[in-house]
């Protein structure tokens, strides 16, 4: 709990920070941007803070008192929205109630399976998965984070938040591995994935059409330091890009996405299925979860242009197989999310 409440404070504190750093080079209103920071801080404390087995010990024994108590409790995530929305003067009651709807419904369904061993998997497993899923990617949720233009990355981290409260204190699963940083072992098999992905992805993109290589060249450019000039190498603009988007990417794709169909659905589906898995050659545990997760994976992307996009869909199997295998090894997100960040900023500057 003092590693939680000093990650918050530590937050804010840097959210105060930056405030100044802005405002000192810049003409933007200083409340609105006290709103944004803050609301900001707030949740990535509440989204690093529930990787904490001690914080989301307190909260199932919360949720196991008492059924109220449980369903109200996620409510508080509407306190970040307020900040933001009356700080930067963009509050809607469509906003406040579209989000308190999202809050709840993961909630509200699992809640009669709070005190159930969370080992096999139900109707109401599936239809949380969906609650938490469809939303964001239907857009549902756009409008609401919208000071100075409308904030993506506020969307997925909700949805971790509200995911974790919702499958990890009310429900109760075991064995997500909902981390954020990394181990050895799990930087190992997110690489030994990643290589094992492009081997087959590649080809596999190329004859479907669906991947077009291409050069991604950043040309040096003058800078001065200290009243001297000089040119910095394209290769340094290339690697500071990479490193950029490829955080951006592991924090609002990766994270989330693994969350969801490898923390969530494969290690639920794993659960189910694991009795009828003795048979299989070489006994290799987990395997029957792990496929049917990546085809649920693969189809989550038929949505997109042109739709259905079947061509996005086979591609995305495919890496939710090593995907899903990273996370089997490691039973931690970590792993699951650096390959899924690696495939996605590799596909971002060269295909």
């Amino acid at each position: 709990m003092k590693k939680t409440a000093l990650a918050i404070l530590a937050l804010v504190a840097l959210a105060g920070g930056a405030e100044w750093m802005v405002l000192a080079s810049s003409r933007v209103e200083p409340g609105k941007l006290a709103g944004a920071l803050v609301s900001l801080a707030l949740v990535l404390g509440l989204f690093i803070a529930l990787t904490e087995e001690t914080f989301v010990g307190w909260l199932r024994a919360w949720a196991q008192r008492s059924a109220l108590a449980a369903a109200a409790l996620p409510l508080a995530l509407l306190v970040p929205y307020a900040v933001f929305a009356l700080g930067t003067g963009t509050w809607t009651w469509s906003g406040a109630g579209r989000l308190t709807a999202y809050i709840l419904a993961p909630t509200l369904l699992l809640l009669p399976d709070r005190r159930r061993k969370a080992d096999r998997v139900g109707w109401r497993d599936f239809a949380a998965m969906a609650a938490l899923a469809v939303p964001v990617m239907a857009g549902w949720l756009t409008g609401i984070w919208a000071w100075p233009r409308e904030l993506y990355f506020f969307r997925p981290i909700y949805s971790v938040i509200t995911g974790a409260y919702a499958f990890l204190a009310v429900r109760g699963l075991e064995d997500v591995g909902y981390k954020l940083v990394w181990r050895g072992g799990d930087a190992k098999h997110g690489l030994m994935n990643f290589v094992g992905f492009i081997i087959p992805g590649i080809p596999l993109g190329l004859t479907l059409g669906f991947i077009h290589p291409h050069a991604a060249l950043f040309a040096p450019f003058p800078a001065r330091v200290f009243g001297e000039s000089f040119l910095v190498p394209g290769w340094v603009t290339l690697a500071g890009n990479f490193a950029l988007i490829f955080a951006g990417i592991y924090l609002t794709i990766a994270v989330p996405e693994e969350f969801l169909f490898r923390g969530i659905l494969q290690n639920f589906l794993v659960k189910s299925l694991s009795g009828r898995q003795a048979g299989l050659p070489g006994k290799m545990p987990g395997l029957y979860g792990l496929l049917v997760a990546s085809l649920i994976f693969g189809a989550s992307h038929l949505h997109h242009a042109p739709v259905p996009n079947w061509r996005f869909a086979v591609l995305a199997s495919l890496a939710g197989v090593f995907y899903g295998n990273a996370f089997r090894a490691r039973r931690r997100i970590p792993a699951s999310a650096l390959t899924h960040a690696l495939v996605d900023t590799a596909w971002h500057f060269w295909f």
